[in-house]
């Protein structure tokens, strides 16, 4: 979407509130939807609220009404913008939209109106933006109870009052000290995204040099290899060793790479301009593979009787069944169904493949590389490969990411410390918020799809263009300037990178995997005084290529190098039950110097202050001795909201306490719960082991 000019005199800031109510049945299921009882904006001088849907709307219409005779749009910001705009767009006609997905709204324009979403620019919670922009204490956000029912004209407490009124000015205050950061203090040098920085930054680091849009260009890929490095890509590593999901252990080593990211950037190199190999010669590719640092190879490949070498001592197994093409597995065709299901789930874990009869899947020489160290197979076909010759990122670029590095590594302070600074603490905030936003902007698809917004329908409406289309409009473009291939070598090799800290916690004298839990660019494992030579060795190797590639800073009399890992304390108690569901106790300090034990839990789809709480009340209605007694079937009562998107085409009403209230198109939210679960199959493959293991797993 091609940027506006915006007025830079005034901006606006809009929330809502609402509350949802069952409004029929389907059947047995309820219909639920949601009524707009309060309307907050707020233009840095004065504040207006709104009591229902109709004055909402009016008063939107009244501030594009006000703006007919300037030359320049005015500008909207909402924090969670997709939320709102499912109220409001029923009643506007949008002449652009920019959106992630159908209902993942960035911006939004009318004829007078820009309407933004200021979350898609902060990436953080409101709570969060306000803090870390330093917005006094009293217009931070505060708690409201949202299971109260509040129509138009409930009359309000002054703690409602002051909610309301505080989202719209602290989010006001936010982003004036976020405008007063940009170039000439001006609103259309705001990013719409939080990669818009980094982007902007690396653009401009880039640019300096000609010859890198002459290198940009040249790099350009051809339809059929873009689709084939979108298919090759894959995000980080993360998985739990199997033998010991659902059992609690003790004293956890812990180590984390040290900006992983980055460090894969500046240490290695990548691929550039691809060729076919015509015809496929296995000596030719054998050749390119052993020389894997000076060339890449992105191929498909088809394995017919593939297994694990050795399954205890593969603790996180490489093949990811969602990166795979006609997967099938080993079972007779005589096999009924229950059969047939029950010998998949022995060669699955949790989504990685143990053995197969035959699979086809995209993958480059990094992942090639774990897979044959790993696997063992019976017939292997290579087909469709492309060879590119790797070189350095460009080093305008190297240097942009070791500044955003070095600004993390200065800037970090102690929050105990009697020191302390909140300006420099912004500026640390900021400066890792940068360092963390360069992966997002490498992996970003050139090759998205596009929206528009159905003035008739009043919905959002996605279509895809031809990605030979889209392709030429990217690498013609001057705000393009990287590699798309890049993004997909930055995890292939981050993955790699992460193997070797999972291959030092493999244990001798049990023959077995000492790793317990890794995610992306951390390990999690027992008998830690047995691998610490181990990650040693690592490191030694890491450093040495860090000081021949530049990529450490020095601070104070210190050098930090970039991709070592780093030892964390040690967990205490450690229980897994399986990818992004964990929890660990650790000794926990407090301002005072003070030391006391406390947990931390990570499950997908639990808010984590949320799940804490829950857990703590089982603990005190004796449903739980101790936070490591949860296990499959723990119900997290009301842990988080689900949200549930009502499209309509016209006004309708709904009565209570005797008066109307109107809805349109809404967005019903409501409590629900989450219950810990293993997948049939996770657990069948789980109840395989449990004899093995000295403890035997119990789900009860």
């Amino acid at each position: 979407m091609e940027r506006t000019h915006l007025r830079r005199d005034i901006f606006w800031t809009f929330d809502i509130e609402t509350t949802t109510v069952i409004t029929g049945f389907d059947g047995k299921t309820p219909i639920r939807n949601a009524f707009i009882w309060s309307g907050q904006f707020y233009d840095g001088v004065d504040y207006y609220q709104t009591r229902n849907l109709r004055d909402t709307i009016k008063r939107l219409k009244l501030i594009a009404d006000d703006n007919k005779d300037n030359p320049y749009k005015i500008v909207i910001f909402v924090h969670n913008l997709s939320y709102e705009f499912q109220f409001i767009k029923d009643f506007f006609e949008f002449e652009k939209i920019l959106c992630t997905s159908n209902r993942k709204i960035i911006a939004a324009e009318t004829d007078q109106l820009v309407f933004r979403c200021s979350y898609f620019l902060s990436n953080q919670s409101l709570e969060k933006f306000l803090k870390n922009e330093n917005v006094p204490e009293k217009y931070q956000k505060t708690n409201m109870d949202y299971l109260v029912k509040r129509y138009p004209w409930t009359k309000l407490t002054p703690e409602e009052e002051e909610y309301c009124a505080n989202d719209v000015i602290g989010l006001h205050m936010a982003l004036e000290h976020r405008i007063s950061q940009c170039h000439n203090e001006d609103i259309n040098n705001l990013p719409l995204t939080s990669t818009g920085y980094v982007r902007k930054a690396c653009r401009k680091a880039v640019a300096s040099n000609k010859n890198n849009r002459y290198r940009f260009k040249k790099e350009r890929l051809d339809k059929e290899t873009f689709i084939m490095c979108h298919d090759a890509f894959r995000g980080g590593n993360t998985h739990a060793n199997r033998l010991y999901v659902g059992k609690i252990l003790h004293n956890l080593g812990q180590q984390d790479e040290r900006s992983a990211y980055p460090a894969v950037l500046l240490m290695l190199d990548y691929p550039t301009k691809f060729f076919d190999m015509k015809p496929f010669k296995q000596n030719e590719f054998d050749y390119y593979l052993k020389n894997h640092k000076k060339w890449a190879l992105l191929f498909k490949v088809v394995w017919k009787n593939i297994r694990l070498k050795d399954s205890d001592a593969t603790p996180v197994p490489y093949i990811s069944t969602s990166k795979c093409d006609h997967l099938a597995f080993n079972y007779s065709k005589k096999d009924s169904k229950a059969k047939k299901k029950y010998k998949k789930s022995l060669q699955v874990d949790n989504g990685r493949v143990l053995e197969a009869a035959y699979l086809e899947t995209i993958i480059t020489e990094e992942d090639y590389l774990i897979i044959r160290s790993q696997y063992t197979w019976q017939e292997e076909k290579i087909t469709k490969v492309k060879v590119s010759k790797k070189k350095p990122i460009p080093k305008e670029l190297q240097e942009q990411i070791l500044k955003f590095y070095y600004d993390k590594t200065t800037l970090k302070q102690d929050e105990e410390s009697p020191d302390f600074d909140a300006d420099i603490a912004y500026n640390y905030a900021r400066s890792k918020e940068l360092l963390n936003g360069i992966y997002g902007m490498h992996v970003t698809n050139p090759c998205k799809a596009d929206y528009t917004f159905n003035n008739d329908t009043h919905e959002v409406e996605d279509f895809m263009r031809d990605e030979e289309e889209l392709l030429n409009e990217y690498y013609e473009s001057y705000s393009s300037f990287l590699s798309y291939q890049v993004g997909i070598w930055v995890t292939s090799y981050a993955r790699s990178w992460l193997q070797e800290g999972i291959d030092a916690c493999y244990n001798p004298q049990t023959k077995k995997s000492d790793l317990i839990y890794c995610d992306t660019d951390s390990c999690k494992y027992i008998n830690p005084e047995l691998h610490a030579a181990a990650f040693e060795k690592i490191n030694k190797k890491r450093i040495k290529l860090a000081e021949k590639r530049g990529a450490y800073v020095d601070y104070e009399g210190k050098r930090y190098h970039l991709g070592i890992f780093t030892e964390e304390p040690k967990a205490l108690e450690f229980k897994t039950f399986g990818a992004k569901k964990y929890m660990y106790s650790y000794m926990k300090k407090e301002k005072d110097g003070s030391t006391h034990k406390d947990y931390k839990i990570t499950i997908s789809g639990v808010p984590k202050k949320r799940g804490k709480e829950c857990i703590e009340e089982s603990i005190k209605k004796g449903k739980l001795k101790s936070p490591f007694d949860i296990n499959k079937g723990y119900c997290f009562h009301g842990i988080k909201t689900t949200s549930c998107y009502m499209d309509h085409n016209k006004v309708h009403e709904y009565e209570a306490e005797g008066k109307k209230v109107y809805y349109a198109s809404n967005v019903a939210m409501y409590p629900n719960s989450y219950t810990l679960g293993l997948t049939y199959e996770f657990e069948i493959l789980l109840d395989k082991y449990k004899d093995i293991m000295e403890v035997e797993i119990n789900y009860d």
